[in-house]
């Protein structure tokens, strides 16, 4: 039985497993995926617990993403340039580091025919969610790329009076369940552009991108990115490379299962 998991200091809402089980039952193999609570204090031995315990791999979110960022043998080009590692895994008892973020925003990027090359883009936020996307951007020609934020959580983001573009890009948490009423763009900055893409996945379709839908945007939530990450990580711990027609498959099934999810669960 093979271990992989999740790395992170609060995970009880999270989907993860949820996906990498549909991978699992799809290729008939022995493996789990579990949730691995650990506390600023307890990351430090964490490598150490792999070994010891036999995970094999492990995704990493908030607040770990750059926990190891100098702790690893091997550490991939793009999370290099992104700063953050969301994917720690062990290969002939060596550890490397990866950024799977970084494909799945691609993939939602391809998957959606969204070409950002010439295309003036805002991203909201800049955190580590943000880097992901800048790095995809810039790779696929993108130049014309602004980042707005807030300089702490008690003030709004100065937007200019003449801001308009193609592609405005929510990295930030606001609007996730359960704070779903929450938006962190007016409407009247989003009817100045064509595409909104937020990268919150619960709820399925965020205030941000409801009002975008109703002004005439295209929108785009975050579960693409969510299902590209996690297929590029079972990926690289299975050295596979998923045919398009069996990606599609998975991603169907994975589409259903989250989507009874969140009926069962209310949200």
């Amino acid at each position: 039985m093979r271990k992989f998991g999740l790395l992170g200091k609060k995970l009880s809402h999270s989907l993860s497993p949820l996906l990498h089980e549909v991978f699992f039952e799809e290729f008939g193999v022995e493996a789990e995926y579990n949730l691995y609570e650990v506390t600023e204090t307890e990351i430090d031995n964490f490598k150490s617990y792999m070994l010891e315990n036999s995970i094999e791999g492990v995704n990493i979110t908030v607040p770990y993403k750059k926990a190891f960022l100098d702790k690893l043998d091997f550490i991939s080009d793009e999370a290099r340039a992104i700063g953050a590692i969301n994917l720690l895994y062990v290969k002939d008892n060596k550890f490397y580091g990866d950024n799977t973020d970084y494909y799945g925003f691609k993939r939602t990027l391809i998957s959606n025919q969204i070409n950002p090359s010439g295309k003036r883009i805002a991203i909201i936020g800049r955190g580590g969610a943000s880097a992901s996307v800048y790095k995809v951007l810039k790779d696929m020609g993108a130049e014309d790329i602004t980042f707005y934020f807030r300089k702490d959580k008690l003030s709004k983001i100065e937007f200019p009076e003449n801001i308009e573009g193609d592609i405005i890009i929510n990295t930030t948490p606001v609007g996730m369940y359960p704070n779903i009423e929450d938006n962190i763009v007016d409407e009247q900055i989003l009817k100045k552009f064509k595409i909104a893409i937020d990268l919150i996945y619960n709820p399925l379709e965020t205030k941000f991108l409801k009002i975008a839908r109703e002004n005439g945007l295209k929108t785009i939530n975050g579960m693409e990115m969510l299902i590209g990450q996690a297929l590029k990580t079972d990926e690289i711990l299975y050295d596979i490379v998923l045919s398009n027609q069996l990606r599609e498959k998975i991603i169907k099934k994975i589409v259903k299962k989250v989507k009874e999810f969140y009926e069962n669960n209310g949200n």
